[in-house]
């Protein structure tokens, strides 16, 4: 893959560049086909805003039969999840979404302490940020429980313990969705202060549902 950055930024537009180089299992670019993207860091999320295919052969050396016989074979269903783990490379620009997520310390989790209201707060909108910008194919449990340094079964566990007057789960327990309450938004606006700004303007950091397109 090639980048034409350095570092992926928040607010930041790269130019992305995919060929058969680069076929690893998640997506398929067959011989003689490149991609071209344009992807954009929003709110910690990757945002693929285009996707143009060009042949690297031209018109005389690649008939048109043959474009489509290998563009019917082009296969970028999990586009999302490729950009992600690669961007998320740390040999590469090291992206994280977690990076932009507001400054807190989870410790209290991971050395199983009782945690406070506030404390809860954060675990919860730290569950819809992770539900709105990691890709749908990416398993939240693992990758929450990775950034708080905890099991996975614990997290679940912990996920089931939030109070209900800070959090609402929606859905079925092993699938994405819910909210946080007014309760929960102000420990969480008084905690941070004259940054209180970065929590209002985050459409990622209050709800999630799988009928919403961000």
């Amino acid at each position: 893959m090639k980048i034409n950055k350095q570092e992926f930024q928040l607010g930041e537009v790269a130019e992305v560049i995919l060929d058969s180089q680069d076929n690893d299992g998640l997506i398929f670019v067959p011989k003689n086909i490149e991609l071209r993207l344009t992807i954009e860091n929003y709110y910690g999320k990757i945002l693929i805003n285009t996707v143009d295919i060009y042949t690297i052969e031209n018109e005389l050396q690649l008939s048109k039969a043959g474009i489509e016989q290998r563009l019917g074979n082009l296969d970028i269903k999990l586009l999302d999840r490729y950009l992600f783990k690669s961007l998320s490379d740390k040999s590469g620009i090291a992206y994280s979404p977690y990076h932009y997520f507001p400054e807190y310390d989870f410790s209290v989790f991971e050395k199983n302490r009782r945690p406070s209201d506030l404390d809860w707060a954060m675990f919860a909108t730290l569950y819809i940020f992770s539900c709105n910008v990691l890709p749908t194919t990416v398993k939240i449990e693992l990758a929450m429980a990775k950034y708080l340094r905890i099991s996975e079964e614990n997290f679940k566990r912990f996920l089931k313990k939030i109070p209900p007057t800070l959090f609402m789960k929606s859905g079925h327990s092993d699938s994405r969705g819910g909210n946080v309450s007014f309760d929960a938004e102000i420990l969480i606006k008084n905690y941070l202060g004259n940054a209180s700004s970065s929590y209002e303007d985050n459409p990622y950091l209050k709800f999630y549902s799988d009928s919403d397109l961000a």
